[in-house]
């Protein structure tokens, strides 16, 4: 046997064991990614609560992400090592290298401590509707590194933990739900709010989201048109806005088959002289 088939049979052994190494990380990570979401998912199911639930899933997330970074890269140096590659050396390079890019990695730095905040404060979860960043979504992934909002109209946003500076979390108490009905002055006001309030308790019987009213709390506000009268409710997270559009459409119903007028800004008539 020639010295080239030698080293072709020694170059064809290390392909497989390359093969073997990436193939047995993608495993790996596969099997992990199953075995965190069984484990999480009992652990939800223990707890019973909505949030329970929500934070199984955000500690899945990131168990996953950390897992996929270990196995690549113990994968990536075993690689290195089968092809003959010095690792201490290799890796004694590139602390010299992070000592030298260290200043310009801050914002990496800083994304990864916020994460662990974000996390370790519980400050959202996964499937939260919450505005960070001047960006609104439900949360879909929570990173060391980023967080992944999905918005209503089906846009992920990737946000770096380094710019959530403040967070607003719509999913973490009661929601309020808040109506303006306007009327015209000449309107009999004390009937429209009657009329309003038998609504309101018609919707309370079929929407059990609803935790406190609904009910009409008087005139928030009037002008030259006419006057606005505000309905209240408040009801579980996220059910706000479904129950405000029953709200508007009954009412608006109601008013109509009794005739209640709203406001319309008066006609200007111009007559050439």
């Amino acid at each position: 046997m020639g010295l080239e088939s030698v080293e072709l049979i020694a170059l064809g052994g290390t392909a497989v064991r390359i093969a073997l190494v990436v193939f047995g990380a993608g495993m790996a990570v596969r099997l992990g990614d199953s075995l965190i979401g069984r484990l999480l998912a009992r652990s939800a199911k223990i707890g019973g609560s909505h949030f329970d639930e929500s934070r199984a899933k955000t500690l899945g997330s990131l168990l996953k992400s950390a897992l996929r970074y270990v196995a690549g890269t113990v994968a990536a140096l075993t690689v290195l090592q089968l092809l003959g590659i010095d690792i201490k050396a290799l890796l004694g390079g590139v602390a010299i290298v992070g000592l030298a890019v260290g200043f310009g990695a801050q914002s990496l730095v800083k994304d990864v401590i916020t994460g662990f905040f974000i996390i370790y404060e519980r400050q959202y979860d996964v499937g939260d509707f919450i505005t960070v960043a001047g960006l609104s979504g439900v949360v879909q992934e929570v990173g060391l590194r980023t967080t992944k909002l999905r918005a209503f109209s089906g846009d992920i946003h990737v946000i770096p933990n380094g710019l959530v500076d403040k967070t607003t979390n719509s999913s973490a108490a009661e929601a309020r739900a808040l109506v303006q009905i306007p009327l015209a002055h000449d309107e009999d006001i004390r009937r429209a709010m009657a009329i309003m309030q038998e609504v309101c308790d018609e919707v309370r019987k079929e929407f059990p989201v609803i935790v406190d009213g609904p009910r009409p709390l008087g005139i928030g506000n009037m002008d030259a048109f006419g006057v606005t009268v505000n309905v209240w409710a408040r009801t579980k997270p996220m059910q706000q806005w479904a129950i405000e559009r029953e709200l508007r459409l009954r009412i608006k119903e109601a008013l109509d088959r009794e005739g209640i007028k709203r406001p319309y800004p008066p006609l200007k008539i111009r007559t050439e002289s």
